[in-house]
């Protein structure tokens, strides 16, 4: 492997940056989130050999697979994230890359016209509370607009919704919702970013975590969600949801073997009711 103190140096017009050479420890992060070393290689302009050299003592890695965009509106197919790779490390500006993909540009904004923007976008959120909401409109509201209206989660695979209460901060929770957050907690995506997509408070997160048993996570936390990830952590550590013996209607994540058979939920509420432990 290339040392990263080295690399190639890029000129463009009065501006020179070096562009480094990849390190074990990037193209590692890189497969965790891709768990392709093809893509990988392309990407950072590495062999396969030293992609498979440098993920071949981590215990844990993800199986080589071929990559399959996320099914999600805006998500990056396989020949896109090759494009990119390439194109950046061949010193293009992130302008043009974007633009041979066909991105929408970003547009740098002052403070007084970012204001007038996000005023202009508060005045043109449905008045009407049966009106689902898209996260950014949702993201604009305070708590106390958001009580009684219905939003869009951001990056959901499956157009998830979450309803406020009218009467105060906390929302409805339904099965969709408990298994998305599940999907993202298997996925190790940091809890800050799981709340930031669904518009609710880290605390209200760990509750509902909590009630639906998730584990603790071993491993480093991300700020992305792919479902895939999930998919392979739940399998590889045989987890399952299963509704308990005791309450009818309640689920929860328990292994497959020698797991749980009643809910935490359930033991509570007889602890409530009778001062005992169910």
């Amino acid at each position: 492997m290339k040392s990263a103190s080295f690399g190639q140096v890029i000129k463009h017009g009065l501006f020179t940056w070096l562009q480094t050479y990849p390190t074990p420890e990037m193209t590692r992060a890189l497969y965790a989130r891709l768990c392709d070393e093809v893509l990988v290689a392309t990407m950072l302009t590495l062999t396969v050999q030293e992609v498979k050299e440098s993920v071949a003592q981590w215990a844990d890695r993800p199986q080589n697979v071929f990559y399959e965009a996320p099914a999600r509106r805006g998500a990056w197919t396989r020949t896109q994230l090759l494009i990119l790779g390439q194109r950046w490390l061949c010193g293009d500006k992130t302008a043009d890359i974007a633009e041979m993909l066909g991105l929408p540009p970003r547009i740098r904004l002052s403070k007084i016209q970012a204001e007038t923007i996000l005023a202009e976008k508060r005045s043109a959120i449905p008045a009407d509370p049966e009106a689902v909401l898209t996260w950014e409109q949702a993201s604009l509201l305070p708590h106390e607009a958001r009580r009684g209206r219905t939003w869009l989660v951001r990056n959901s695979l499956n157009r998830l919704t979450l309803t406020g209460h009218k009467g105060g901060d906390k929302v409805r929770w339904h099965e969709a919702a408990n298994i998305e957050i599940a999907y993202r907690h298997f996925a190790f995506q940091n809890p800050r970013e799981i709340a930031r997509d669904f518009l609710i408070s880290e605390s209200a997160l760990k509750s509902q975590s909590c009630w639906e048993q998730l584990p603790p996570r071993r491993g480093a936390k991300v700020p992305w969600f792919i479902h895939a990830r999930a998919e392979y952590y739940i399998g590889e550590h045989h987890y399952i949801r299963r509704e308990c013996l005791c309450k009818s209607g309640c689920f929860f994540w328990t292994t497959r073997k020698g797991g749980d058979r009643v809910s935490r939920r359930y033991r509570r509420s007889i602890a409530a009711t009778h001062g005992i432990a169910a």
